[in-house]
């Protein structure tokens, strides 16, 4: 363990607004949610606080973005496994690394992209270079396959086709740099799978694993591959017309890059309302698909409302 005065410290405050916007909710439904976030936040800072570096800018890297933002990895596929019956701790420990794993993915992401800012702050490689933000993020990457290996080989090998996809897409990403009016719906639909969707699929997958429902696990890997493009494709509307300070990072960051908004205007020739509302239109068909399957999962009726209400969230048109 760490001495005291080596310790790095984390904001265990969860701000529910980050994941449902600021409409009206049942209050006891925004503080089960909050309450997991906090849940989340404190089994983050647990596993941190275990790692023993020697290098102080290091621990401060690999914290710097950790538990900042909505957690809507972790609080989905913790709901999910605990209405599914999954041993609480097991739940929790897949939710935390996923967390941790797409820390590291927005780290790199970032280091790609030369971003300045994330989630409110600068990006690790502006605050503690480049080199020490590589590291991070390849800690980020392996910390978790050592926290995850307690629950057997086959949860470590989920996550690691997550992370084999991410690395595909990433680098089909980079061959369409500046060259957006070569990519079609179907390319840029793959790039999205590999590069989002394909994390929230096998977290739902681990999750069905550590809950002992295998066969739920097809259903599950489709709602979670589905919500991941809802998710991108809402991320992408956003990089337009979203407020950066709402967003913790400058809009417009992915111009030149494979955007759906981009896609449509340079290759198909829509102007920027008419790529919106297509957008908009995909964002909807997509959560529609994820609150259908949804439906047929078998679990109580409070956790699946919540669940509904998230989804239904991820669909509303931001602004």
């Amino acid at each position: 363990m760490h001495r005291a005065d080596e310790m790095v410290v984390m904001d265990l405050r969860y701000d529910v607004s980050l994941l449902v916007g600021s409409g009206e909710l049942p209050k006891h439904y925004l503080k089960y949610m909050e309450d997991i976030g906090r849940k989340i936040l404190r089994s983050l800072n647990r596993v941190l606080s275990r790692l023993e570096l020697d290098d102080e800018l290091l621990k401060k890297a690999v914290y710097h973005l950790v538990g900042r933002g909505k957690l809507v990895r972790g609080i989905l596929s913790y709901i999910l496994g605990v209405s599914l019956g999954g041993d609480e701790s097991k739940v929790l420990l897949v939710s935390t690394t996923a967390e941790l794993y797409h820390t590291a993915s927005l780290i790199h992401d970032d280091i790609i992209d030369d971003s300045s800012f994330r989630r409110g702050v600068p990006t690790v490689h502006r605050q503690y270079g480049l080199n020490r933000a590589i590291i991070a993020g390849d800690l980020l990457i392996v910390y978790p396959n050592y926290l995850l290996s307690s629950l057997g080989g086959d949860v470590v090998r989920i996550f690691a086709e997550a992370g084999i996809n991410l690395c595909d897409g990433e680098a089909l990403e980079l061959n369409y740099l500046g060259r957006v009016d070569e990519v079609d719906l179907d390319l840029y639909n793959k790039i999205v799978y590999k590069k989002t969707a394909s994390l929230f699929e096998k977290i739902l997958e681990a999750v069905g694993h550590v809950s002992n429902r295998g066969d739920l696990i097809p259903i599950l890997r489709s709602l979670g591959r589905y919500l991941g493009m809802a998710f991108q494709y809402r991320d992408d509307v956003l990089d337009f017309i979203g407020d950066p300070n709402v967003m913790g990072k400058p809009s417009g960051m992915d111009v030149g890059k494979p955007n759906l908004i981009m896609v449509l205007m340079n290759t198909y020739g829509m102007g920027v309302d008419e790529a919106l509302e297509y957008s908009y239109g995909l964002v909807s068909r997509y959560v529609a698909k994820s609150q259908a399957i949804l439906n047929d999962i078998p679990i109580g009726s409070f956790h699946k409302e919540i669940l509904h209400l998230l989804i239904d969230k991820l669909g509303e048109r931001p602004g």
